[in-house]
């Protein structure tokens, strides 16, 4: 399947609440074929424009370069506000956190399987969140990557490489902070579920008198909230959007025509080094 076809269909498969933020590949495309095809006119085929020669842009070349510059601010936009309702919502979780696990890990005074279920949901679906994010950035870049690799195919203006070095200093390819959260989610949901199994374990050891209560017809809260588990469906439903993308962008990842996505970047970024050192 080819790459305009699939990122289509992920596009298709998200909420809507985001669809509209991913590039949009099919007006790019418009915009490449309405420039017409160069033909190389050397001995050497060489298409690339030498430096120091003036680049002359075509009204196609513009409008093409002007739709793709409001796509990385819409890019910029989107992931700035939503890094910050990240923040945000990160702070609220910590502090249900902190209802059940202090600082140095251990059971917090206010510490209920209640709150602790309902803080790993609430993490689990973060955690979710988060890593679409992830997987967006990804996904959009990607995207990035072949568009313009078709407009060098096509243009006798190369703008991959260059490009690309713009996109590297982008806010939404600032991913610095969204790996921290991951990691800090993960980290906790992890603390959490040992929090669980080891209540269960004490209320596995103190089963007899567990049996006497229900015998009685009488079930405490905690007894209750011990033999409870976070939902491993309420959780797996939770996540089903970061699996779906994962998924996609599994099966993106290994194409043959993004193995190299920074082009010449590296040798640029490297060039760039030297001359301010």
């Amino acid at each position: 399947m080819k790459f305009g076809q699939k990122f289509t269909e992920i596009i298709a498969a998200t909420h809507p609440s985001v669809s509209d933020q991913f590039l949009c590949y099919k007006t790019l495309k418009k915009c490449l074929k309405a420039i017409p095809e160069y033909k190389a006119t050397t001995a050497n085929g060489d298409t690339t424009v030498k430096p120091g020669e003036k680049r002359k842009l075509t009204d196609e070349q513009r409008l093409f370069l002007k739709t793709l510059n409001a796509e990385l601010q819409k890019f910029n936009r989107f992931f700035i506000s939503a890094e910050e309702d990240f923040v945000m919502k990160e702070t609220k979780l910590e502090a249900a956190y902190r209802q059940v696990v202090n600082r140095d890990g251990s059971r917090a005074p206010m510490f209920t399987m209640q709150r602790c279920r309902d803080a790993c949901r609430a993490l689990a679906d973060f955690h979710g969140e988060l890593v679409l994010m992830e997987h967006w950035v990804s996904l959009n870049y990607t995207a990035l990557v072949k568009i313009l690799k078709k407009h060098d195919k096509r243009s006798n203006l190369s703008l991959r490489s260059p490009f690309l070095v713009s996109v590297l200093q982008q806010p939404f390819y600032s991913t610095e902070v969204l790996t921290q959260l991951i990691a800090k989610t993960e980290s906790r949901f992890r603390k959490l579920n040992a929090l669980i199994a080891s209540r269960g374990n004490e209320a596995e050891a103190n089963g007899s008198e567990a049996n006497g209560h229900v015998a009685n017809g009488v079930v405490a809260e905690d007894d209750e909230d011990v033999v409870a588990t976070v939902s491993t469906a309420e959780v797996s439903l939770s996540l089903s959007r970061t699996k779906a993308a994962m998924e996609c962008w599994n099966g993106l990842k290994d194409s043959d025509s993004i193995k190299r996505p920074l082009g010449d970047v590296p040798v640029l970024l490297q060039a760039k080094r030297l001359r301010s050192s």
